[in-house]
């Protein structure tokens, strides 16, 4: 089972941008619902993404991912303070451009890969589009109680708070965008 422990951070984005010497990446990730598991195989809207044999149960999000030609299909659990389940797979190009993922709830962000000084990996997501203006860290850690050097341009900790998500922003965004 694939297990995801993360601590999340909203960044104050008015402060010198130190992340932006570091490597970056361009990501646009949606979020689909009424994904199936029918005869191992994961089913979303009449198309097949891949077979899967595992038994995926409390899945709280569905997201298709592109970022730098990767395709990336992702099921994410509950989260339970900093740790969730999560289950990742690749995707064909092909079949990701025969998808109708017009109208999804959807997010698109400039993700920086910064070295912390304590040897630990910061993913800074700057988002575009309506969400323009939000920065957003997160590292991934061991376990829940691991040591953090905290850099100082973080603010308020989002870890625990609903609502933060990627998922939940999308959805956001697209319900006031359709109001």
């Amino acid at each position: 089972m694939g297990i995801e422990i993360e601590r999340r951070f909203l960044v104050d984005a008015r402060s010198e941008k130190v992340w932006r010497s570091a490597d970056s990446i361009s990501i646009f990730q949606c979020y689909i619902s009424g994904v199936s598991h029918i005869d191992d195989k994961i089913v979303w809207n009449g198309f097949e993404l891949i077979e899967e044999q595992l038994e995926l149960t409390n899945i709280s999000a569905w997201r298709i991912r592109k970022s730098d030609g990767n395709i990336v299909l992702t099921a994410k659990g509950f989260r339970k303070g900093a740790t969730a389940t999560e289950f990742e797979w690749g995707l064909p190009t092909e079949l990701y451009e025969s998808l109708p993922l017009d109208n999804l709830p959807s997010i698109t962000k400039t993700r920086y890969l910064w070295p912390g000084k304590d040897g630990l990996l910061w993913e800074i997501d700057e988002f575009e589009g309506e969400l323009a203006g939000l920065v957003i860290a997160e590292v991934e850690l061991e376990h829940e109680n691991q040591p953090v050097e905290i850099p100082e341009w973080t603010n308020l900790e989002l870890t625990n708070l609903r609502g933060w998500s990627n998922s939940s922003l999308s959805t956001m965004v697209r319900d006031v965008i359709q109001s």
